[in-house]
């Protein structure tokens, strides 16, 4: 057996793939000079990616448990309607929780959070 470096999932590009969809594995906070949170979700092909938090994921992810089945969809940059000039980046999060003994990945639609 050999000793292997502990790295950073890479990190969801979600301006080039507009939905993700796997485990939610876990949740860091305070990470990186923004202090933000950091989301890591385990991909049908068991790899990891993580989702940095902004105000609206915070938001959807807030209620999530680890286990949950999440798919998460990039929506774009809208404008704000409450600071005028500015934009955000919107998403939309579903989710479920499988029972026990189901399998996960897409099989049933997920509820919006």
């Amino acid at each position: 057996m050999a000793w292997e470096k502990v790295k950073q999932a890479p990190t969801w590009e979600f301006e080039k793939q507009k939905t993700i969809e796997g485990v939610f594995v876990s949740k860091e906070e305070n990470v990186g000079p923004n202090h933000s949170n950091l989301y890591t979700l385990e991909l049908p092909d068991h790899s990891h990616v993580a989702v940095w938090g902004n105000t609206i994921l915070d938001t959807r992810f807030k209620n999530l448990q680890p286990g949950d089945q999440v798919k998460v969809e990039y929506l774009g940059k809208e404008k704000s309607k409450k600071r005028k000039g500015a934009e955000y980046h919107n998403f939309e999060v579903y989710h479920w929780t499988p029972e026990e003994g189901e399998e996960g990945f897409g099989e049933e639609p997920g509820e919006e959070v």
